[in-house]
């Protein structure tokens, strides 16, 4: 039973004891005796356990009372700082509130804490660099094997949602920040179409791609945690106010899936291993047996580095960012946030900033001949992707192995756990569609997790040797 489980047992038959108090405390109290290892949290809200016994006579929104943790590099104003596991942010309180945590508020989220990442989400070094490390407060463990990389960026949110410190939490992506850890550590997330979830108040790589997205442990979870926080936003210029906003993901996801087509993706270059055949033959079979119809593609992967994209347009993005945030920066721009951690390169530098100098050496107006002949490469690769669509008529597309084709064509892709951890390699499922269809590619997952009920709670045992209880 997860924690969100509880929580609905718990509403139902309420005691002296506020749902919300006794669903905060059991959060309390596993960050508390796991998280000393885990390093899933930068900081944990002091005062949540207050907010959790006051919101009772303030009942309200689908996410009344639900214990969030949201991810260090989106702005919150309720003491809590906003570090980006960087050393140069590390009292840095934000002048304001980033807007999806306003949503979140007004659905009745608690906010738990900050969630640990790869410092500014894995774009200041290249290398060794491990996901989940930052100079200020170090590396985020992967809870089911130490030796494993968590990938991606949102790795706290990622190991707090699996190791059960908290039912949902909020992560970022790029490219494959979302995803990557979703899929190492055998959780859901959904990877919004770009312009449905505002960026207004979190610290930026590229308007190009960055958006927020849940991480839950269960496909309906991940639809309530979006239906909260997506919707249109004037501070964000890439904002849309798209009609799809206004359904319902949640309300609409056991909704059939007879009739629709789904292609089911390998690549010429880069043939699936045998345990990745046989998830996706599985998918293959539980899809068609609720009257999908199904169609084998092969696509040749033509994406070229997306960093030489990424560089310019984070100089860009972050210098507009920092000189918007007036006083209350820690510094002004790209070149001084470089030499700050050259200056104090013992403590911020363990593994370089390779990727900053990169950047700073971009033409930030993006009219460079080198940049601009990239971003036709990859606008031409996505336009080649979508073709999969028109010319063999899919609704959706399902791959085993996670790829740049979405992040960067804005568009929505979710996981869903298709292996069951921690007794095998892990795998997830990958349902892409084109924008605005996240109604579709939930009801799509919903029906296949189902179907195949992989996620498992997690068991504590798996930490016995690494803490004391």
């Amino acid at each position: 039973m997860t924690i969100r489980d509880n929580h609905e047992k718990n509403s139902k038959n309420e005691t002296a004891e506020t749902a919300s108090e006794i669903q905060v405390k059991l959060s309390l109290k596993r960050i508390a005796q796991f998280d000393g290892y885990l390093n899933a949290f930068a900081d944990v809200n002091p005062h949540v356990l207050l907010e959790a016994q006051t919101i009772q006579s303030q009942k309200h929104g689908p996410l009344a009372g639900m214990p969030i943790a949201i991810k260090d590099n989106v702005f919150t104003t309720d003491g809590l700082r906003t570090t980006c596991n960087s050393q140069v942010f590390k009292s840095f309180h934000a002048p304001y509130e980033a807007t999806i945590v306003k949503k979140l508020r007004e659905a009745g989220a608690l906010i738990v804490g900050k969630a640990n990442c790869s410092e500014f989400a894995y774009f200041i070094a290249m290398g060794t660099m491990p996901s989940g490390f930052g100079s200020l407060h170090g590396q985020v463990k992967n809870p089911y094997d130490p030796t494993q990389d968590p990938l991606g960026s949102s790795t706290g949110s990622a190991v707090a949602v699996a190791a059960g410190l908290v039912p949902m939490a909020i992560g970022t992506e790029t490219n494959g920040s979302l995803v990557s850890p979703a899929m190492r550590l055998g959780i859901v997330t959904l990877k919004p179409t770009l312009g449905s979830v505002s960026r207004h108040g979190i610290i930026p790589i590229s308007s190009r791609q960055d958006t927020a997205g849940p991480m839950t442990e269960t496909v309906l979870d991940a639809a309530v945690l979006f239906d909260a926080m997506k919707g249109y936003d004037e501070q964000d210029p890439l904002s849309v106010d798209h009609p799809s906003l206004a359904v319902s993901t949640a309300e609409t996801i056991s909704n059939s899936i007879k009739g629709l087509r789904v292609a089911i993706l390998d690549y010429e270059q880069a043939p699936y291993t045998k345990q990745e055949q046989a998830m996706l033959d599985e998918a293959r079979n539980h899809l068609e047996r609720q009257g999908c119809e199904t169609v084998s593609v092969s696509h040749k992967i033509d994406l070229i580095s997306n960093l030489k994209t990424l560089a310019p347009e984070f100089k860009r993005d972050i210098n507009h960012f920092l000189a918007k945030l007036g006083p209350a920066a820690p510094v002004k721009s790209l070149t001084e946030l470089i030499a700050y951690n050259r200056e104090h390169s013992a403590l911020c530098l363990p593994y370089g900033q390779a990727i900053f100098h990169l950047s700073e050496g971009a033409d930030m107006r993006l009219k460079n001949s080198s940049y601009l002949t990239a971003r036709k490469q990859l606008d031409d690769a996505i336009e080649a992707f979508l073709a999969i669509f028109s010319t063999h008529q899919v609704d959706a597309i399902v791959t085993g192995r996670i790829t740049g084709y979405a992040p960067i064509g804005g568009l929505p892709c979710l996981h869903v756990p298709g292996v069951s951890m921690p007794n095998a390699e892990p795998r997830g499922v990958l349902f892409i569609g084109t924008k605005w269809s996240e109604e579709m590619l939930f009801r799509l997952g919903y029906h296949y997790e189902q179907a195949t009920k992989h996620r498992q709670k997690f068991d504590d045992k798996l930490l016995e040797p690494y803490v004391t209880y």
